[in-house]
Formats: structure tokens, sequence, C-alpha cells
């Protein structure tokens, strides 16, 4: 099991800076995810393996609620998953669009939410 300390006044710092810190003696490469198992320690994740995280813990998250993951998920899922729900409670569009990183809302009506999104935003 890989130990990595406190680093002791470190608090003010983000996560993302305070993990490269930490890993600072074993890092190989400049990506933010690592691996740490022994003959690969510090080399970078791939994106297979990032998707393979997210899938599992997609389905995770379903089954800590008692319900069935659905069929065909991806890493992908993650965006619609997020989006969704977000719309669901009834935040307003520009901050879905902010926090999924598109300039418009475009795609959430394309891809995700056209029907609930028309309805909702119709104005007569």
């Amino acid at each position: 099991a890989l130990s990595i300390q406190s680093v002791g006044g470190a608090q003010s710092l983000c996560c993302n800076r305070l993990s490269l810190i930490r890993t600072a003696s074993f890092r190989k490469t400049k990506a933010l995810f690592i691996l740490f198992q022994p003959f690969t320690q510090g080399h970078k994740v791939s994106s297979t393996t990032i998707g393979k995280w997210l899938k599992a813990t997609i389905a995770k998250a379903y089954e800590a609620q008692s319900l069935q993951a659905p069929k065909g998920i991806t890493a992908h899922s993650t965006r619609s998953a997020a989006t969704s729900a977000a719309w669901s409670t009834q935040a307003p569009i520009s901050d879905i669009c902010r926090a999924a990183a598109w300039a418009s809302p475009s795609p959430f009506i394309r891809h995700y939410k056209i029907d609930v999104f028309a309805s909702s935003d119709a104005a007569f």
C-alpha cells in the first residue's frame, strides 16, 4: 500500500496541486492521473483506464441506490447524467452550459433534454 504523508501548511492549495506535490518523488509524467502499481508507478493512466473507472463509478452509484445500471453505459454517460440531474433540480440552463463547457444550450437541447427544455422554457 502506498502511504503519502501530509504536507504541513498546504491546506490552502487546490487538491490537484497538492496531489502533484505529494507524488513528485515518483511521478514520471506531467499528466494529472498516474498509476500506483509497483512496476508502473508514476506513469500516466490511459484514457481507456479512466473510461473504465468512470463506467465502474456510474455502476456503483446505481448499485448504492439499489438500482440496476442502464445497459450500454459509457464514460461519456457522466455528462448526460450530470446535465439531466442538474436540469431536474431546476438549475438554470446557463449554469448547466457553463459546467458542461458549452457556449450555448444547443448541445443540451439536441442530445439530452430537448422535450423538457422546449416545453419549460417556452414563453408566449
